[in-house]
């Protein structure tokens, strides 16, 4: 049974994975939508030389940080010299290394050491073109055996010998110094380092108020952005519209030229409805060969169109609730996802 199928696969849940962002991610043209939000991230990054700096923005759930990893990967599908090695920082999850510029600097240094002195912490299958948009397989069912080719492993060595002769990360005065070395190890190796700062939205309404973390975003721009700013690399930061209201927020972004590139939005008039395309991703990437309606009916369609709207353009907790439909509709002995589903998950 189809429907059985996407909810053992949770094709409809939300992507949280690297892999399954990729995979199911579907870029701005295939939906209609201008201007084409992946397409001008991929062309930040490729043009002209280092270094670029760009905020991807759209409140939570829309999307950034699927539009930034199927943007690396297609990057990284075009073989490009020299290639790309990415950093991510999910500094949401830290916010205390946002207090100084320095500690920002230790945490890229820690980071860096402990993904065995290489300056990329995505998983490579992110990147492996046998995933690419003619694959058919879900990210459970990939399983590849990858290798780091040797300039990578030459340069990570390099690394690891300062870290362990220069004990970088050690000396406080050395700090800024020691990232410059790592930058320029990276560099010489034949790559372009580029260091994302994700995982941002945390700082949005963390309170039982909603109010906006004032001081963790000013941090981040005042000690975190505004001091990566210094270094050969480039820089990438997911950031919610609210953001904006932060002190040194605009201030930061003015004077590094930070280029702003906003997350599509579905359109609410397009026929057939966007999500509909969503969702035909997912079941081909789950080698669902049944055509749509006969997992979820129009009207179904319709509702979780109507949701992402009524919910600020969050994908996220709309694919929740297509998860949470997809259980109800089976409890109730059903192989087709129906409006009153949604409901009753909406209820829930």
């Amino acid at each position: 049974m189809s429907l059985s199928q996407v909810h053992q696969l949770r094709l409809f849940d939300d992507a949280t994975t690297d892999r399954e962002r990729r995979l199911y991610y579907v870029r701005s043209g295939e939906l209609g939508i201008e201007p084409r939000a992946d397409r001008q991230l991929m062309e930040q990054l490729k043009g002209g030389a280092l270094p670029q700096r760009v905020q991807v923005v759209g409140p939570s759930g829309a999307g950034k940080t699927s539009l930034i990893v199927r943007v690396l990967a297609d990057l990284e599908s075009e073989h490009l010299d020299p290639g790309y090695e990415v950093l991510v920082l999910r500094v949401g999850e830290s916010p205390e290394h946002l207090a100084s510029g320095e500690s920002v600097i230790k945490l890229v240094l820690d980071t860096i050491a402990t993904q065995s002195f290489r300056f990329s912490n995505i998983d490579p299958s992110v990147f492996e073109e046998a995933a690419a948009d003619s694959t058919t397989q879900t990210p459970a069912r990939i399983n590849h055996e990858f290798g780091i080719d040797g300039r990578i492993a030459n340069y990570s060595t390099q690394i690891e010998e300062a870290f362990k002769t220069h004990e970088f990360g050690k000396n406080p005065a050395r700090l800024r110094q020691d990232l410059e070395d790592i930058v320029r190890i990276v560099a010489d190796a034949g790559y372009r380092p580029v260091l994302v700062l994700d995982d941002t939205e945390k700082f949005v309404a963390p309170g039982p108020d909603g109010e906006l973390d004032t001081d963790s975003v000013a941090n981040l721009y005042h000690h975190g952005v505004r001091v990566l700013g210094e270094f050969e690399l480039d820089l990438v930061i997911a950031m919610h519209p609210r953001f904006e209201a932060a002190p040194h927020v605009r201030e930061v972004s003015d004077r590094l030229g930070i280029a702003r590139i906003a997350v599509p939005e579905l359109a609410p008039d397009r026929e057939p409805a966007a999500i509909e395309k969503i969702l035909e991703r997912r079941l081909d990437r789950g080698g669902i060969e049944t055509g749509l309606s006969e997992v979820i009916t129009a009207e179904g369609v319709g509702d979780l169109q109507l949701l992402y709207h009524e919910r600020d353009s969050d994908l996220r907790s709309v694919m929740k609730i297509a998860h949470a439909a997809v259980e109800h509709a089976l409890s109730r002995g059903s192989s087709v996802l129906e409006a009153r589903d949604i409901r009753s998950a909406v209820a829930a």
